[in-house]
């Protein structure tokens, strides 16, 4: 099935009670329009700054004073668009606060039951990882060749899978509890550029299907694919391993945390087997990367300022 828009998809998931389980954006509140007027807006300064002229601190400063007036008579002019961000709904706000709210309720009630639990969970998720079978064997020849061939028509690539997770009461209440933290910390914490400490993640989502039987996960991300899974396994492996260890076949963990993803040539064999071709995607800025973005931000930002020293001035022309 294909679909013309994420709101499509969306739409989709909720007509067949398919419950979004988890959701990652990169940036919230960054819209596609601010996106694209900052990315226009670096694209002009960079061709009118002359880097010759940049001897000192002192020139530099008075470069930049001669961009934020140029910014300024072509803005009044609207040969340049800088929107000012618009507010944010106060309904958002307010839903945002009452979620914040009932989780952390919720928690500290659980706090105490977990507790005491903890001792026969960590029995239980051991007694499970020493006997769940691993499943890692080679992907075929033809199923990378075909995987490949959708990847790297833009500076940012597209990821699918999809899997079973494991049988089981046990797993299924671990899988729905590691979803619903990664919901709260990627509603609440990271917000602003960072997923834990992977910053190349445009998008991220994880559906339950089959009344959890099985998850799709869905990404778009920056670079090439095993530059994107060398970023998880050298920085948050153990992350990988909490997120996907209860699905079938995964690399065997040591008390959830350790093993599993670090095994590395296990952990890609298994993740390419159960990657889908990506029928669909949409990015409504093609050629900009996450760090593109962060940039552009930076140099409105430095615009914005009503006085720079010579020294920082320096270090924002360096931004164009």
């Amino acid at each position: 099935m294909i679909f013309s828009s994420s709101q499509d998809f969306l739409a989709w998931l909720r007509a067949h009670d398919l419950p979004i389980a988890a959701s990652y954006v990169n940036w919230v509140g960054r819209t596609v329009r601010q996106i694209k007027q900052e990315s226009a807006l670096q694209q002009i300064l960079s061709a009118r700054l002359d880097r010759t002229l940049l001897e000192s601190p002192a020139d530099a400063q008075h470069r930049w004073q001669e961009m934020v007036e140029f910014v300024r008579t072509e803005v009044d002019a609207r040969r340049l668009a800088l929107t000012p961000p618009e507010p944010t709904p106060l309904g958002w706000l307010l839903a945002k606060s009452f979620n914040l709210l009932l989780s952390s309720v919720v928690a500290l009630l659980a706090s105490p039951f977990l507790l005491v639990l903890a001792p026969l969970l960590i029995f239980q998720l051991r007694r499970l990882e020493r006997s769940d079978p691993e499943i890692c064997p080679r992907p075929s020849s033809t199923l990378l060749v075909e995987l490949q061939s959708l990847e790297d028509q833009d500076v940012t690539n597209q990821y699918t899978a999809f899997g079973s997770a494991k049988p089981g009461a046990f797993r299924r209440w671990l899988i729905t509890l590691v979803l619903a933290v990664i919901q709260f910390t990627a509603r609440h914490i990271f917000t602003r550029g960072y997923l834990a400490r992977v910053q190349t993640i445009h998008f991220a989502r994880w559906v339950f299907i089959d009344n959890k039987r099985r998850v799709l996960f869905t990404s778009n991300y920056d670079g090439g694919h095993q530059a994107y899974m060398d970023d998880f396994i050298n920085k948050v492996a153990w992350g990988l391993n909490v997120a996907f260890s209860s699905g079938v076949g995964w690399p065997q963990t040591d008390f959830l945390l350790a093993r599993g993803a670090r095994r590395e040539t296990h952990f890609k064999y298994f993740q390419r087997r159960h990657q889908l071709p990506t029928q669909v995607w949409y990015k409504a800025y093609p050629g900009l990367t996450l760090v593109d973005m962060e940039r552009n931000a930076r140099i409105r930002q430095g615009l914005e300022r009503h006085d720079l020293s010579g020294a920082q001035a320096l270090d924002w022309l360096k931004l164009l």
